[in-house]
């Protein structure tokens, strides 16, 4: 809340978008950005935002609101989570803190960002993975999967490759009973789960553009990603060739049409360039992981900001390297390691095929949380214990 009242981040690009599409929903029962696209901004977190616009009125603090909401959610995901893994309550209380003085997950809820869903929505899936794979009503709780993988896919395609996890427990669970009907029986709840929470969005989009999709906007981030200009992190449509008559050519084609058009393009480029795509997706995956350094413009903007966003880089570096260090510790359950690191490597590998923007990697960082909260957890213990040793002698 502070955050918010300090930062007042102005209402345009993406949260405008969404403020515009739950501000319809709830107000005329359209859903349209301000272009007067239907499809092409992910639809989850207006859809979420909507009935709250209709209860308490269409405003940017009421967004926030849900957004502290949604925090507290991924708060308690992430200390089950920490606890499923280690056993360790301490961890899960560290690990809980940590997210909750996180800054890239701060300067999200101050702001209208599909992030603030996302994140609660992975961590929910990789709950019920472990549950998944631990035989724990694993029918129920991979129904409970499936309906959390189908609305992070409306919320952002960027989950797609989220199911590794789940995979990698269904997995888990035939080896454990040793037989692959229950795997099979557990299999299918998922997609029935998946196939519930996306039917209703596309017969939706089927109805207002033409045809079921999850969203139009997976054509242009892959053209934007893949065409003469790109560089592998984010770059204007204005600076692509395909920017003369861009306007003129949307509206003529219309969403989908439009969608088609970036897409054969980009494939078009691909199918030309395969190197230099290439090596395009490889730079994609390394600046998925790239600090987001302040530079020269951020600190003549603002010292403070500036000198926070060097905190958070401090912050980042020390979870990615203790979360990744945590994969070799025997303190965090085998199974747990085996589903984070599904679910992590199909988050980072889908982002190769369009472009990077920090915010992309914020849903994961959780999961990296929960794993470096562990081995510190035992770091404290054993101090702890070495100091009450030294006292009493």
């Amino acid at each position: 809340m502070a955050a918010a009242w300090v930062l007042k981040h102005p209402l345009d690009s993406d949260p405008l978008a969404y403020f515009t599409m739950a501000q319809g929903l709830a107000e005329r029962g359209e859903l349209a950005d301000m272009y007067g696209q239907k499809a092409f901004y992910s639809a989850g977190y207006p859809l979420l935002l909507a009935p709250f616009f209709k209860a308490f009125g269409s405003s940017v603090g009421a967004a926030i609101a849900v957004n502290l909401l949604l925090c507290a959610v991924s708060i308690g995901l992430i200390y089950r989570l920490t606890i499923a893994l280690s056993g360790h309550r301490g961890a899960g209380l560290i690990a809980a803190a940590v997210y909750a003085l996180w800054f890239p997950g701060l300067w999200n809820a101050t702001m209208l960002a599909k992030e603030n869903l996302a994140a609660p929505l992975l961590l929910g899936i990789a709950l019920c993975a472990i549950g998944i794979a631990r035989g724990e009503r694993p029918a129920g709780t991979a129904l409970a999967a499936g309906l959390l993988w189908g609305a992070a896919l409306v919320t952002g395609g960027s989950a797609l490759l989220l199911c590794f996890g789940v995979a990698a427990a269904l997995l888990m669970l035939w080896r454990a009973r040793g037989s692959f009907a229950p795997a099979f029986s557990a299999g299918l709840c998922f997609i029935v789960g998946a196939a519930v929470m996306l039917a209703p969005w596309l017969y939706a989009t089927n109805q207002m553009v033409g045809r079921p999709v999850l969203t139009t906007n997976a054509a242009f981030n892959l053209y934007l990603g893949n065409n003469p200009a790109a560089t592998g992190k984010f770059v204007s449509i204005a600076d692509t060739p395909l920017a003369k008559n861009w306007d003129a050519a949307r509206l003529r084609l219309g969403e989908v049409g439009n969608a088609d058009r970036l897409q054969a393009a980009a494939l078009d480029w691909i199918h030309a360039n395969p190197g230099r795509a290439a090596e395009l997706a490889a730079l994609k995956l390394v600046y998925f992981w790239q600090p987001n350094l302040p530079d020269a413009n951020d600190f003549a903007a603002s010292t403070a900001l500036a000198s926070i966003r060097l905190f958070e880089v401090a912050q980042y570096g020390l979870t990615l390297l203790i979360g990744l260090l945590a994969f070799r510790s025997r303190g965090v359950a085998s199974d747990g390691k085996w589903i984070f690191a599904a679910m992590i490597a199909g988050f980072w590998l889908i982002h190769a095929a369009a472009y990077i923007i920090p915010r992309y990697r914020d849903p994961a960082i959780p999961l990296l949380i929960v794993m470096a909260a562990i081995p510190v957890a035992a770091w404290i213990e054993r101090f702890a214990a070495q100091r009450a040793l030294r006292n009493a002698a």
